[in-house]
């Protein structure tokens, strides 16, 4: 493939739309001194992207020679370079096709879903277990367990020697 700089490639970009493929005059998106916009041009002449031909068309003058007039047109292997350069950027720009959904439907990944799956098990859950798997502090856990209730959640705590333990015994 190809490598052209970004000017470069919006020089040829340009040419190619017109009718006369000449490289000049720049876009009016090209904000460069002419030096700059020379030695580019020069570059691509030299890879063989742009040639010099004769021309009448003041508009795309891009040097003199005695009395010949020269101008730089994109050839086309200029062309074939910005076509790969598209062609690359419309293979990045597509989305990655998405698989299949599974029938299941997906629960949503949140800490307060994850709480209360934790709540809904059989053996429920103790404080600790809900702070370590939130990472929240207790006090914001214990919160969260206030929020359900609120919610419509009928929470049961139950204390034995491994400390109190909760479990949703009716689900909002």
């Amino acid at each position: 493939m190809t490598k052209l700089t970004d000017l470069q490639y919006v020089l040829l970009a340009v040419a190619a739309k017109r009718g006369s493929g000449s490289l000049t005059p720049p876009s009016t998106s090209i904000d460069l001194p002419g030096a700059n916009t020379t030695r580019v041009i020069n570059t691509l002449i030299k890879r063989g992207l742009a040639e010099e031909a004769v021309t009448k068309d003041k508009a795309s003058l891009w040097r003199t020679e005695g009395k010949r007039k020269l101008a730089a047109v994109i050839t086309d292997a200029g062309r074939a370079a910005i076509a790969e350069v598209d062609d690359k950027k419309r293979e990045l720009e597509q989305p990655p096709a998405k698989p299949e959904a599974d029938p299941v439907e997906a629960v949503p990944q949140t800490k307060q879903a994850l709480l209360i799956g934790m709540l809904e098990r059989k053996e429920g859950a103790t404080l600790d277990q809900l702070v370590e798997a939130t990472g929240w502090l207790p006090h914001t856990t214990r919160a969260a367990l206030t929020g359900l209730r609120k919610k419509g959640h009928v929470i049961t705590r139950t204390k034995d020697e491994n400390g109190s333990c909760h479990w949703i015994v009716k689900a909002a």
